[in-house]
């Protein structure tokens, strides 16, 4: 009987538990090694917080193969009849971003490696290159966090003086990105794979179910400027695995740490809107280099920037974010929007503070991350627990990096 009465009294405590208190957050949920299983029509706003007509009618307006996930969930998907995204095809510099995660799945991979010397121990971006790599053109004092951020190139790596420059098709710095992976997975070839293609199926593609993707034709070695080819869901895989902080089914597949400094600034001081091979959301002193179009650009209506926790950081060394008044440093949710784009309007788009993807294929030449946002946006406001379709207030708070719903879930 004593037994009873405390097994009830435990269960009167815990129902007049603190309703004030946060739910707690869940856990990142994702589709597996299995197929997508997509939402049913008739849950996606229970679901997904998504209103079902609204997003029929981005479906007009983007008319092209997109899709949007949320909270792990393939919550709606869209194929114009005869659009020849549909399949898998080339999504150009989107490999980019592709090419980040591998570099840090192979940090990952070796982080308890010994270091005897050049070529052996943990692969870090706080490495120099030279650690890895006999011979390359760029700046001989680079490290690989200059290389993955575009700016080795620079005669003078010093705060202050560097330049970004895209590098579109890879030749001027970031294609060697592949032999240092390829250096770092030789001091273990029977786990880690016996090439850089070996490894990536071994460590990304196989854990996270992209049956539909190849890069540089299977080679062994890799283009890490382009050459990807896939799905708008196998995008959407790699999309969720950095929104999920590098978890996958509950297993680590890349370090948190490596995950944030692919979708925050690099080096502040050469372009506040570039991670390592990813795109950022900035709201000042935002440089594209050269190649890539201005469909984004500076100030942004609806979209929170990266910007980092605190300052200075590592290897930036950048004493604040740059930006220049009327913007600021300040934020209350560390919660900026990064993406992938490749020609063509190949775009992965992560936003963190709302637990959502958005993916398309072939936007066009007027495509853009925000063209994008713009027309999916209205069926994630209307739903939206706090805003409920008021969209200037919505766009107001997410905007100021004051609203990340996602983070009370």
């Amino acid at each position: 009987m004593r037994l009873l009465a405390l097994l009830s009294l435990v269960a009167l405590l815990a129902g007049c538990s603190d309703s004030s208190a946060p739910p707690p957050i869940a856990a990142p949920a994702d589709p597996g090694q299995g197929p997508w299983q997509p939402v049913p029509s008739d849950r996606v706003a229970e679901d997904c917080g998504l209103d079902p007509e609204l997003l029929a009618r981005a479906d007009a307006e983007i008319d092209r193969p997109w899709a949007i996930v949320r909270h792990g969930r393939l919550c709606h998907e869209y194929y114009p009849e005869g659009a020849p995204g549909a399949g898998r095809s080339e999504v150009f510099s989107a490999t980019k971003t592709l090419g980040a995660v591998v570099t840090g799945i192979a940090a990952w991979e070796t982080r308890d490696l010994p270091r005897t010397g050049r070529k052996t121990g943990p692969l870090s971006d706080e490495d120099r290159a030279d650690q890895w790599l006999d011979s390359f053109t760029f700046n001989p004092d680079a490290l690989v966090a200059h290389v993955l951020a575009m700016v080795a190139h620079n005669l003078d790596l010093s705060l202050g003086a560097k330049s970004f420059q895209y590098d579109a098709i890879g030749t001027v710095q970031i294609n060697r990105i592949s032999d240092v992976v390829s250096a770092a997975i030789a001091q273990d070839p029977a786990r880690l794979g016996a090439n850089v293609d070996d490894f990536t199926h071994r460590f990304l593609f196989e854990p996270l179910g992209m049956e539909d993707s190849t890069w540089t034709g299977g080679a062994p070695d890799k283009v890490f400027a382009y050459s990807w080819e896939s799905t708008v869901r196998d995008m959407a895989r790699l999309g969720l695995l950095i929104l999920n902080d590098g978890m996958w089914s509950g297993k680590r597949l890349l370090g948190s740490d490596w995950v944030y400094k692919m979708t925050h600034p690099s080096f502040e001081d050469a372009n506040t809107g570039y991670g390592y091979l990813t795109w950022l959301m900035s709201n000042s002193n935002w440089d594209f280099g050269d190649g890539l179009p201005k469909g984004d650009e500076p100030p942004y209506p609806c979209f929170p920037a990266a910007l980092w926790g605190g300052y200075p950081h590592a290897p930036s060394g950048a004493a604040d974010c740059n930006y220049v008044e009327p913007f600021g440093c300040g934020q209350r949710h560390d919660v900026g929007v990064w993406y992938a784009a490749g020609a063509g309007g190949q775009y992965i788009v992560g936003h963190p503070g709302l637990d959502l993807v958005l993916v398309a294929k072939d936007l066009g030449p007027g495509g853009s991350s925000s063209t994008l946002w713009e027309a999916a946006r209205p069926a994630v406001v209307a739903l939206d627990p706090t805003f409920r379709g008021d969209d200037a207030a919505f766009c107001a708070a997410y905007a100021a990096n004051e609203y990340a719903p996602a983070l009370e879930r």
